[in-house]
């Protein structure tokens, strides 16, 4: 029907049930992040009303309300972060050193198996370091997980940065559902956030990321980019990652 706007036909359509759906599923998971928040902050107030005369109590339930209002104040960041249509201020830098100074932290627990030629990719790098930061914490959080190792491959002009663990392996729907955002599973809780965040990322820099089960255990994301500059780089073509267990 002419002037029907409901067509789905270009940029008219906007009833479409899976947007709708990621809309409703974005909006359930703030409801239960905000609601969890909130309900640490009113039943430590409330106790802590009722400690005003025990200095020890009191410090205790002040720093629950802190540590939560903090915590409510890093998803409304990140919640920002997915909603900015602001170009991404990017820039060309080693992806060898952004993976090292990512999982510093964590010495003892990752292997880096790092490309022999430096790769360079241009991206934004405050979103890069927080997305590998956020995904090798995520990881290592996993009750299963004792060691996570971390590569970095070139291939003609596109960059693949895996993060392997040994943990348990998920259920195909788990792995459907990997990169919603908010999105809690039994094994991988707030692995929406952190995994949204490195879709984001790909997005922002022309690449992609993908999530897929390890043989015979564990859990493989795939992170790739283009290489920055107009000259291939790297390992060259059709080099494999490292048959390394974790």
């Amino acid at each position: 029907m002419a002037g029907d706007d409901s067509s789905t036909d270009g940029k008219k359509g906007i009833l479409h049930p899976e947007g709708i759906q990621v809309a409703r599923d974005m909006a359930a998971g703030v409801v239960h992040e905000i609601n969890n928040t909130l309900g640490v902050i009113i039943g430590n107030a409330h106790l802590a009303q009722r400690s005003v005369s025990n200095r020890a109590a009191l410090e205790k339930y002040l720093g629950e309300i802190r540590g939560a209002a903090e915590e409510g104040r890093e998803l409304m960041r990140q919640l920002g972060m997915f909603a900015s249509q602001e170009s991404a201020r990017t820039r060309v830098v080693s992806l060898n050193d952004l993976v090292t100074e990512a999982t510093s932290e964590y010495q003892g627990q990752v292997t880096l198996d790092l490309s022999g030629e430096d790769p360079a990719v241009e991206l934004d790098l405050w979103l890069a370091q927080d997305a590998a930061r956020s995904l090798a914490g995520l990881m290592l959080r996993a009750g299963s997980v004792s060691k996570l190792r971390v590569a970095t491959r070139v291939v003609g002009n596109a960059v693949a940065l895996t993060f392997e663990d040994d943990g348990s392996n998920l259920s195909d729907k788990e792995l459907r559902t990997l990169f919603t955002p908010l999105v809690r599973t039994e094994r991988r809780p707030q692995a929406g956030v952190t995994l949204t965040k490195l879709a984001d990322l790909a997005s922002r820099c022309g690449g992609h990321v993908t999530a897929s089960n390890r043989d015979p255990n564990g859990l493989r994301i795939v992170l790739t980019l283009p290489v920055a500059g107009e000259n291939e780089s790297g390992d060259g073509p059709g080099v494999p990652l490292a048959k390394q267990s974790v």
